[in-house]
């Protein structure tokens, strides 16, 4: 009978564990993201998660994958291969330093990014500026094209008033002539 709910208490082990490296793993993509985006508490996040998935290794080289294809002692604790787990921890430590590595590559090439994004926003206000510019010469065109016809017709009717005045002037002064006797 104990060797029947055996298997079942290390399915049910197994599970969790699978549970476990899911939510390591989910913790891991998620502080990369806060990372990359330069979100507060990225740091932790990455930190957690990889110690997380580090302990799970660990657990992971004490369980069998299959019951069947490990030898037991006579206690029927799995035998552990130490050079298997010093690969393996070899292994977490070069992905850990490549993970490392690619988010600082990752975290570079945003900083690039975000400063084209400053320049754009600087063109941006730039060119809102050059329109501001523009429309005020429009305006001020505008006016002095209405000044200008203004001054026109403000000449002409100057003319028109000298040319009444000099026509008045002469009528007065053949009044004054013909007033006169002459």
């Amino acid at each position: 009978m104990n060797q029947i709910q055996k298997p079942t208490t290390e399915k049910n082990f197994k599970y969790w564990v699978d549970k476990a490296v899911s939510i390591g793993a989910a913790v891991v993509i998620v502080g990369a993201l806060f990372k990359i985006l330069h979100w507060p508490n990225a740091n932790i996040l990455l930190i957690v998660g990889m110690f997380t998935e580090a302990a799970i290794f660990l657990i992971y080289a004490y369980l069998p994958s299959d019951p069947q294809d490990h030898s037991h002692d006579g206690g029927g604790t799995a035998k552990l291969d130490s050079t298997e787990l010093i690969k393996a921890l070899n292994e977490v430590t070069q992905s850990i330093e490549n993970t490392n590595n690619s988010l600082g590559v990752i975290s570079t090439q945003t900083d690039g990014l975000k400063n084209l994004n400053t320049k754009f926003e600087s063109m941006g206000k730039t060119i809102d500026e050059l329109n501001h510019f523009y429309g005020s010469v429009k305006t001020l065109t505008e006016s002095m094209t209405s000044s200008v016809s203004d001054a026109t017709r403000t000449k002409e009717q100057l003319n028109a008033l000298a040319n009444n005045l000099s026509e008045l002037n002469a009528v007065y002064g053949n009044m004054i002539n013909a007033i006169k006797g002459k």
